[in-house]
């Protein structure tokens, strides 16, 4: 974890970047109904994609976007050492899941709050 406090500034520099890359990744599916699930669905992909960190090399305490790591880590040493990147996506994509649903759950009983108060 000190490998995210030394370098500060520099992922400070990546955050506002992948903000950045992040709206560009949200304005590529604008023919997408606003508000509908496969767009939100699109779009938690673009911030997994770009948000998740990943040690630079297994067990290491310095850490780097995992879409960097994962491809020079599989150039560098192979598939089965480059896996360890693959699980922080899978991570990160599991964390971004539970969001959606929670959200959607919440949709859900706006939805069913506002026809129960209609009647």
């Amino acid at each position: 974890m000190e490998g995210l406090i030394q370098f500060a500034p520099f992922w400070l520099g990546y955050l506002v970047f992948a903000i950045v890359g992040y709206w560009c990744w949200e304005q590529l599916f604008f023919w997408l109904k606003r508000g509908g699930d496969v767009r939100r669905f699109l779009h938690m992909l673009g911030a997994v994609l770009l948000f998740t960190p990943a040690p630079v090399t297994l067990g290491s305490a310095y850490f780097a976007p995992a879409f960097i790591v994962f491809p020079f880590t599989l150039i560098s040493s192979g598939m089965t050492d480059a896996m360890y990147a693959v699980t922080w996506f899978l991570g990160g994509l599991c964390v971004g899941l539970v969001i959606l649903a929670l959200r959607q759950m919440l949709v859900w009983l706006r939805s069913r709050q506002t026809s129960g108060a209609e009647e």
